[in-house]
């Protein structure tokens, strides 16, 4: 059964591009500041995320130190991939930890997202690994219209 706990992670990894297991190891001190601050990441680089009021808001009511002490979360995984089997969501091996991350990352550049500030919220090393997601906001290169040098120009 899913519950606030698993709820929440899910909202922050679509918030900000989180990996499951990132947004699940946080600690109330990595929220602040309108931002989550990731520092347990596959890179082993800390970024930091921007997110709104609503959501920090969120995560700071959910925070219980009785029970996980300074960490938002308790063990919460198993619930997500229970929830994906019984939806019958049917993704390849080792996929299910990154299926919001992707969600997060479509949708950031469908909405017009600059590939660079993706690469920057995903904390990819290289621009290589986001380039994946380029595609998805075509129309960005309907860009060299009006960003042309020659563009304001009036001859006459």
């Amino acid at each position: 059964m899913f519950c606030m706990a698993d709820y929440l992670i899910a909202k922050l990894c679509l918030s900000t591009g989180a990996r499951w297991s990132e947004a699940e190891s946080l600690t109330i001190r990595h929220v602040k500041n309108n931002q989550v601050q990731y520092g347990d990441t596959k890179s082993g680089r800390v970024r930091a995320v921007p997110i709104d009021d609503a959501l920090q808001r969120e995560l700071h009511e959910h925070h219980d130190p009785k029970t996980t002490e300074d960490r938002l979360f308790g063990p919460a995984y198993g619930a997500f991939r229970d929830a994906v089997d019984r939806i019958g969501l049917d993704l390849a091996e080792g996929e299910s930890t990154h299926v919001l991350r992707h969600t997060f990352a479509s949708h950031f550049r469908m909405n017009s997202g600059n590939i660079l500030t993706l690469q920057k919220i995903l904390g990819h090393a290289n621009l290589t690994m986001t380039m994946k997601y380029a595609h998805l906001a075509p129309e960005h290169l309907q860009e060299a219209r009006k960003l042309n040098p020659i563009a304001a120009l009036t001859l006459g």
